[in-house]
């Protein structure tokens, strides 16, 4: 779509690839403000363009130019995240003025993110004679024919300092050293050939390394049990390398060098609230919702935001949704399943059996929105809604229908207009679009705190005891409580370490469903289904799924959460398991929380909270349902807030 008039644009262009040259997969976002005014040409901006790298790794995309007149904010920049499928993602900001029309990525990226992250593009060359010019060198006063005008020149032998040259002619010199230059004249009070020793500036006489290992230590206690423990592993090895050195100044600078160079990417405890007053409902007045049959819009003049893949036709556009909790999307091989999207980002990967538990956000001025659906199940086909991140249900409800397999539209009539942000978590639920009158805008908010992932059971899998199935398990009520908006719902229910029932083991799920989409926190939660088993053939399992997921999840948090005891007695086998995990996440130095104990340990396996098991005589009736295993809505919505308060110990500040 054209830019609209009197705006200043920049396109910028970027291509990613492997050190062996094949093209890296992924995309590319660029994110604006929450809202740029361009007063100058009647527009308002917002949101973000995310762009899908192509077959050789490259993306272009038009964007409007950072410096343009009459803009508010003014000054402002564009925030980029890059995230790659099995590279570590990363973010920064540049900026995009409107002088260098054309810009690419590799010209203004940090190669080292640890320098900084606000990279502004160089403007053109200036008029010239305006321009900064050089500082030259050399054993005498500079002739007549050194330099130009405008540049410095250095008596190395005198060491006098000659310049600006002007109008083709140098100014007489000064000096560097004392006296007569009016520069330095002494250095602690020591004139002539000064040489400091440690007492002159304090430093430690005798050499050690106390103070490097001081600010080593220091950095490294900032790093919390949450924080991997590859990282931790890394400022242990800047303790050790000051310690190996003789300089003070090399020791500090080596110790401070390496440590800003850890980068562990971790969903952090800061902000969480009260659990006991999270998740809130939506207070705003309620919407009228209602569902028909149909894939005709009721909404006057309506265009369609359609998904990826579905193809577009007479006024429907490309929706710009922010896709959570999955992706991969695919489209039916025929009618009328190419009308619609599914993501394909779990286990097995297949259009037919999708990731059926995700999420997709919008923001919209729209008095009332429609969403095309196909209609999949009476029993198992939900959704949540939220409005500006508030659930306006504390369940997950049926979507509703009339005939399975036909088109159906849900309507969502919000009373007026305003600027809203629109959340559905949906189950079972094949996506056709969003639709809106065609005077009203719709565009893509931006995710905060992360992508949250869930290696695990049918506990996180959701089941008949619970309605909404995986959007009503827990997983989704914590990630609110935290904060976070890009939950993933891996689980598959019946599975563990060795039991793979119908689908497959964790560890043989863990590159594919997990290491693929590259999260900031993983939780691996499961032992339930494999308590039947024996305990060694456990704890091989679990030391190789762990070993694995901490090599190919370097920057990755990683928590292990054991079975739950779904009596207020656990059985001894569950007892076991959870022992068993326990032990082989503390010797991969991992975070472990027990459903069965209460408690949390840290990487090192020492309890650093402790609560009432998650299953008690009190409760049992109220949080696990009929079939004496799985937890109901009551129990799920006690076990997020248990969960929070069981993973907050271990998550960095």
């Amino acid at each position: 779509m054209p830019m609209p008039p009197g705006i200043a644009t920049v396109t910028l262009a970027g291509r990613y690839v492997h050190p062996d040259g094949t093209p890296l997969a992924g995309t590319v976002t660029i994110s604006a403000p929450a809202l740029l005014t361009l007063s100058g040409a009647d527009v308002i901006a917002a949101g973000a363009v995310t762009v899908t790298l192509d077959d050789a790794g490259q993306f272009t995309a038009t964007l409007i130019a950072t410096d343009n007149a009459n803009s508010e904010p003014t000054d402002w920049a564009y925030t980029v995240t890059e995230k790659f499928v099995n590279v570590s993602s990363r973010t920064y900001s540049i900026l995009l003025p409107q002088g260098t029309p054309t810009v690419n990525l590799a010209d203004i990226a940090p190669a080292d993110p640890s320098a900084g992250n606000y990279i502004p593009v160089v403007g053109p060359a200036g008029p010239s004679g305006t321009n900064g010019r050089t500082i030259l060198s050399g054993t005498t006063a500079p002739s007549a024919g050194d330099g130009a005008n405008g540049d410095f020149w250095i008596d190395t032998v005198a060491w006098a300092i000659y310049g600006p040259k002007a109008a083709g002619a140098w100014p007489s010199g000064h000096s560097l050293g004392g006296g007569g230059g009016g520069l330095i004249t002494s250095v602690n009070g020591l004139t002539g050939a000064v040489v400091l020793d440690a007492a002159d500036v304090g430093a430690d006489p005798a050499g050690s390394a106390a103070a490097a290992q001081s600010a080593a230590t220091s950095a490294a206690a900032s790093y919390t049990d949450g924080a991997m423990s590859a990282e931790v592993a890394r400022a242990d090895a800047a303790y050790a390398t000051a310690s190996s050195v003789s300089s003070l100044t090399t020791r500090m600078t080596t110790a401070e060098g390496t440590l800003s160079s850890l980068s562990p990417r971790a969903i952090r405890r800061g902000g969480i609230p009260d659990v006991a007053l999270a998740d809130p409902l939506y207070s705003g007045s309620a919407p009228t919702i209602s569902t028909t049959q149909t894939t005709t819009s009721t909404i006057s003049g309506a265009v369609k935001y359609a998904p990826p893949l579905v193809t577009l036709s007479g006024s429907d556009v490309r929706g710009d949704f922010l896709f959570l909790g999955a992706t991969d999307f695919a489209i039916g091989a025929s009618a009328p399943d190419t009308n619609y999207a599914l993501p394909t980002s779990r286990y097995p990967h297949t259009y037919a059996t999708p990731q059926n538990s995700w999420a997709f956000e919008f923001v919209t001025d729209a008095p009332e929105i429609e969403l095309r659906f196909k209609y999949m199940s009476a029993t198992t086909s939900a959704y949540r809604l939220s409005i500006d991140g508030r659930p306006v249900t504390a369940t997950t409800q049926l979507v509703g229908g009339t005939t399975v397999g036909s088109g159906h539209m849900l309507k969502v009539a919000l009373g007026s207009s305003a600027v809203r942000r629109i959340r559905f978590d949906v189950y079972n639920v094949p996506f056709g679009g969003i639709y809106i009158g065609s005077t009203y805008t719709l565009w893509r908010p931006v995710t905060t705190r992360g992508r949250l992932m869930v290696l695990g059971d049918s506990i996180t899998d959701g089941s008949t005891q619970n309605s909404g199935m995986g959007v009503g398990t827990w997983l989704y009520k914590a990630a609110r409580m935290m904060g976070v908006t890009d939950a993933w719902e891996q689980g598959r229910g019946g599975t563990g370490y060795i039991t793979a029932s119908t689908s497959a083991v964790f560890g043989d799920r863990l590159a594919a469903d997990i290491v693929a989409y590259n999260p900031d926190m993983l939780v691996i939660k499961g032992g339930y289904n494999d308590a039947s088993g024996t305990q060694s053939v456990i704890s091989s399992a679990a030391a190789a799924l762990y070993s694995a997921a901490k090599t190919a999840l370097p920057q990755t948090q990683i928590v292990v959460v054991g079975p739950i005891a779904p009596t207020a007695t656990p059985a001894a086998s569950i007892s076991a398991t959870d022992t068993t995990l326990r032990e082989a996440a503390a010797a991969a130095s991992l975070p472990y929380v027990s459903l069965v104990s209460g408690e949390t340990r840290n990487r090192a396996g020492t309890v650093v909270s402790t609560q009432n098991p998650f299953v008690t005589t009190a409760n049992v009736a109220t949080v696990i349902g009929a079939d004496g295993v799985h937890p109901t809505d009551v129990g799920h919505a006690e076990l997020a807030r248990w969960m929070v308060r069981a993973l907050a110990p271990v998550l960095p500040l």
